[in-house]
């Protein structure tokens, strides 16, 4: 008989509490305050309780923090290159099979690197 630990309320925070950074910290880097503002609206990247359905274990949960945590160091990185696309891409993969959309490639960062700081 095997036991099936569930995420904790700990580590859901945890997830909540990077994908608030993602949005409020890392992406102005990238993109132009009103994308930012309406993805805020949208709260594209917010977690809800519906999002943690999907988190079902203390696995999947840590799975989703490490893909978060690997995200962000990518994009906080000064010199952010296509040698991290493999990594990136996993973590997407990663977050989408938990239903958690990330809709960017690593290329697009790479495009707009500069773009936050234009305002």
């Amino acid at each position: 008989m095997s036991m099936l630990m569930s995420s904790t309320i700990e580590q859901e925070e945890k997830m909540k509490s990077l994908c608030n950074y993602l949005s409020r910290h890392v992406f102005p880097r990238y993109l132009q305050k009103e994308l930012v503002d309406l993805f805020e609206a949208e709260k594209l990247f917010s977690l809800h309780d519906q999002s943690f359905e999907y988190v079902e274990s203390l696995d999947d949960a840590s799975k989703v923090i490490t893909a978060l945590n690997t995200i962000i160091s990518i994009l906080e990185t000064p010199s952010i290159s296509t040698h991290y696309e493999d990594l990136f891409t996993e973590s997407i993969h990663i977050l989408q099979s938990y239903q958690i959309a990330f809709p960017f490639q690593l290329s697009f960062f790479l495009e707009h690197r500069h773009a936050g700081s234009f305002n």
